[in-house]
């Protein structure tokens, strides 16, 4: 079994990047891919863990880009420290830190407890609307996440803030320079008739998109079918992933979403080739 959109605590999971692969470990998936939001602070511990539990751990990220419609780009194979990630993760940290301090002054506007150094000691990783959350559930003002998002954080809520984010030009063309494969996560979940996301698709591919996610905890059949016609009639590759979270969502655990996925291993071979060689494309230049 293998699970490649896995989210740990140096973004909004609730599970170290260490207790991530124990858990993958002890149920059985490897290789697992860690796919932090806008960071890839947990893929060294990853990496470490993976060796001492014979797991076998593909570095990667999901970074939200977009600018009138906001998608998520997962890539897969790039090393943190390649100075194209450093440069772009940093940015990404900036502008959560941004969104961050604007939410948190929309919610001291409405008389909401909550202070910076609160949610920055929550998050201990990248920041998020979650950390936010779980902050406002600490000081009594929401019962639990899904309320707070309703009610004060959720797009068009009262203390929403939009976030800076790169064009999904740039990120995709960001992940190629850095050696790794740029892949569209879930894109079922995008507010797009298949016209639409077929012109998408087709638009960045020609930047340089790789794949597509074509399995994942919300998908039903009909996405699974069309996304994987998609990227088999352009050539593209195939993946899957639960978007493991931990604690977070209960109903989702490693391997959700995946049971219709009949040839996991093969286009998990697929990937990893793509990555060497993009590995290499990149050194070479």
């Amino acid at each position: 079994m293998l699970d490649l959109h896995i989210h740990t605590t140096a973004s909004d999971g609730t599970y170290t990047p260490e207790q991530v692969v124990r858990q993958a470990e002890r149920k059985g998936f490897s290789p697992i891919a860690i796919t932090d939001h806008d960071t890839m602070d947990g893929v060294d511990e990853a990496l470490r863990a993976g060796r001492q539990y014979g797991v076998e751990v593909i570095p990667g990220v999901e970074i939200s880009a977009g600018v009138e419609l906001e998608v998520h780009i997962l890539g897969y194979g790039m090393l943190p420290d390649h100075p194209v990630m450093v440069e772009m993760m940093e940015d990404m940290r900036a502008a959560r830190i941004e969104r961050m301090v604007r939410m948190i002054e929309n919610l001291q506007r409405m008389g909401v407890p909550i202070t910076q150094q609160e949610v920055e000691a929550e998050a201990e990783g990248a920041i998020g609307r979650p950390h936010i959350a779980r902050v406002m559930i600490a000081h009594g003002v929401v019962p639990d996440v899904r309320t707070a998002f309703r009610e004060y954080i959720g797009v068009g809520a009262p203390a929403y803030a939009e976030r800076r984010k790169m064009t999904s030009e740039e990120v995709i063309r960001n992940i190629r320079a850095a050696g790794g494969v740029p892949v569209l996560a879930h894109g079922g979940l995008l507010k797009l008739t298949q016209v639409e996301l077929n012109g998408w698709i087709d638009a960045m591919v020609r930047v340089g998109l790789m794949g597509l996610e074509c399995y994942h905890n919300a998908h039903t059949p009909a996405m699974e079918r069309f996304l994987r016609g998609a990227a088999e009639k352009r050539g593209l590759l195939v993946t899957g992933g639960s978007d493991f979270h931990g604690e977070t969502r209960k109903d989702v655990q490693l391997g959700t979403g995946l049971a219709r996925w009949t040839d996991p291993q093969a286009c998990c071979g697929r990937l990893l080739r793509a990555i060497q060689s993009a590995q290499d494309s990149a050194a070479a230049t």
